[in-house]
């Protein structure tokens, strides 16, 4: 552009080519927080009824796949997302699930008294619960918060998992 007095003159930018690529980078975060945030509903959607995809994602351990859910209770939803789930997965014969966690035996007595109090308070019947004594335990706690708890419980056989968690 020329001014009047003949010099040569930058032409003023316009305020959209200032402000397009900060739009451009706060849509972007936008965008990558509601992925985020929307990921756990989204993996159940990609995965239904495949529990070990939820257990992955609250707890970062990874079952084998190829299971079939044959029980669940859930002491029903919360606003904060806290209470009881129990679930019942049966693995094939050849599955991998007795060498995917590091097994302890039983749990202890004071253990095993929490669990069956949760599966009360769940209504499981007697039929859909473990013969505790008798499995292969794994246990874990949210490092954010101890008192959410993940116990897993393997038959003798190997073919049945009993998962119980609970938040607060």
């Amino acid at each position: 552009m020329v001014s009047r007095t003949g010099r040569a003159e930058k032409c003023p930018r316009s305020p959209l080519r200032r402000t397009l690529p900060g739009l451009i980078a706060v849509l972007a975060a936008v965008v990558a927080l509601l992925v985020i945030t929307a990921w756990p509903v989204l993996s159940s959607l990609l995965h239904p009824g495949d529990y070990t995809a939820t257990v992955a994602l609250n707890w970062g351990l990874s079952l084998p796949s190829g299971s079939q859910c044959v029980y669940e209770a859930d002491s029903g939803s919360s606003f904060h997302g806290d209470g009881t789930r129990y679930h019942v997965l049966d693995y094939p014969e050849n599955s991998t699930v007795n060498t995917a966690l590091s097994w302890q035996g039983a749990p202890s007595e004071a253990h095993a008294e929490a669990m069956t109090q949760l599966l009360d308070g769940l209504s499981v019947p007697e039929e859909e619960r473990p013969d505790i004594a008798r499995c292969r335990w794994y246990s874990a706690t949210d490092p954010d918060d101890p008192r959410n708890r993940l116990d897993l419980l393997l038959s003798p056989s190997g073919t049945r998992l009993y998962i119980l968690e609970s938040f607060f």
